[in-house]
Formats: structure tokens, C-alpha cells, sequence
């Protein structure tokens, strides 16, 4: 398996990090005010939108995992083990 880079990582920790940052700083802002306070449906809305971003995060991070894998040795291991014809 081939190694993912760190600085890669390093990104989508950073990201994961700046949108968990946003949603905290909208929050805040959003029930800070008793005459503006923040409804129910919109605390649901950004909760789901942080939700599906950090998903979308994670779902690239397995799929570079997955694209990563050397499987030339499972290969090789399973061409050996299959019964040749005659």
C-alpha cells in the first residue's frame, strides 16, 4: 500500500477544523442576540450542512485510501491459488 502524504492529511485536518470553527463563531452570533435568536430549523439546517461537509471529507479520505491500495500481491497470491486448465 502506498502511503498518503502527510501534508494531505494535514489538510483535511485543517478544513475538518476551520468548518467545525464556522459553525461555532454562526452559532454564537446566531443566539447572542434574545431579539434575533436562532430558530430550531436553523440550528437542524447548519448542523446537517457541517455534517454533509465533514462526510464529504471523510468519503475523499477512504477513496484515496482505496485508490492507494497496491493489490499486485493479492494478485500474484490469488493467480497462484486459482487451478490452471489442461
Amino acid at each position: 500500500m502506498k502511503k498518503e502524504p502527510e501534508s494531505s492529511s494535514n489538510v483535511k485536518l485543517s478544513e475538518i477544523e476551520r468548518m467545525m470553527d464556522e459553525f461555532k463563531e454562526e452559532f454564537k452570533m446566531k443566539t447572542a442576540d434574545t431579539d434575533n435568536f436562532i430558530t430550531i430549523h436553523e440550528i437542524e439546517r447548519m448542523w446537517g450542512d457541517l455534517q454533509q461537509n465533514t462526510l464529504n471529507i471523510y468519503s475523499d479520505m477512504v477513496k484515496e485510501l482505496i485508490d492507494n491500495i497496491d493489490e499486485s500481491e493479492l494478485i500474484r497470491k490469488k493467480k497462484e491459488n486459482i487451478p490452471k486448465k489442461v
